[in-house]
C-alpha cells in the first residue's frame, strides 16, 4: 500500500571512513574564516566532492558491466561544476576494482558514453527526467543535488542543508540498474526509497 521509505540518521561509532573524512573536512573548513556567501558555496563544493569520490566503494557494479567497460573507471559531470579542482584531487590516483579513476566534465547529454558515475550539477534540473530516461537499462550511478532529483528517477541526491550535507537514495532505481549499495552506505542516508511510484522504481 504506498510508499515504504526506511530512514536512517547515520550509524553510530564513527565505523565508515566516509563519515569520518567527511567530519573531518568540516573542521578544516571552518578553521579559516573569509567571506561568508563565498565560503559556504566552496564548503559546500568540498563536502560533495569528497562523498563523489568515495561514494564508488559503497557501490557493487555487475560483473558484466565491469567486462564491457574501458580499462579506466569514468565519473563524469554533467553541467556547471564550482568544485574547483575539489574534485579532481579526491579522485586522483584512486582505484576501484583495480580500474583507475578518470573524471570526465561533460556539458551535453552525447558525451556521457562510458560514464559509470554522473553527477548532475542543479544548471541541468530541467533535464533530469529526459536524461535518466536515456539511462535506463544501463548500470550507471546517478547523483544529483536538486531536491527533485529521486523523483525523477536518480539514484543519490546531495543537499545542502543549515551548514549540513544529507544525503538520499533511491535504492529502487539502483536495484533497477543492477547496482548493490552497500549496508553501511544506506545507513549514512537521511532518506533511503525502498518501494515507491517514482520514475526510477
Amino acid at each position: 500500500m504506498g510508499a515504504q521509505e526506511e530512514v536512517s540518521r547515520g550509524p553510530s561509532g564513527g565505523r565508515v571512513n566516509l563519515l569520518a573524512t567527511v567530519l573531518l573536512a568540516v573542521c578544516t573548513a571552518c578553521a579559516f574564516p573569509g567571506d561568508v556567501f563565498s565560503q559556504a558555496i566552496s564548503h559546500e563544493y568540498q563536502l560533495k566532492a569528497i562523498y563523489l569520490g568515495k561514494l564508488p566503494s559503497f557501490v557493487e557494479w555487475p560483473a558484466s558491466a565491469a567486462s564491457t567497460s574501458k580499462a579506466l573507471f569514468q565519473l563524469c559531470t554533467l553541467g556547471d561544476y564550482p568544485f574547483g579542482s575539489r574534485l579532481a584531487q579526491e579522485v586522483g590516483g584512486v582505484s576501484f576494482a583495480g580500474r583507475d579513476v578518470a573524471l570526465r566534465w561533460v556539458h551535453k547529454e552525447q558525451e556521457l558514453e562510458g560514464c559509470e558515475v554522473i553527477f548532475f550539477s542543479r544548471s541541468q534540473a530541467k533535464h533530469y527526467g529526459k536524461i535518466l530516461e536515456g539511462l535506463k537499462g544501463k548500470s550507471v550511478l546517478t547523483v544529483g543535488e536538486s531536491e527533485d532529483f529521486l523523483e525523477a528517477g536518480g539514484m543519490v541526491e546531495l543537499s545542502f542543508e543549515n551548514g549540513r550535507l544529507q544525503m538520499k537514495v533511491n535504492l529502487v532505481a539502483a536495484r533497477n540498474a543492477n547496482l548493490k549499495m552497500d549496508a553501511r552506505l544506506l545507513a549514512m542516508a537521511k532518506r533511503v526509497v525502498t518501494e515507491r511510484r517514482l520514475p526510477g522504481g
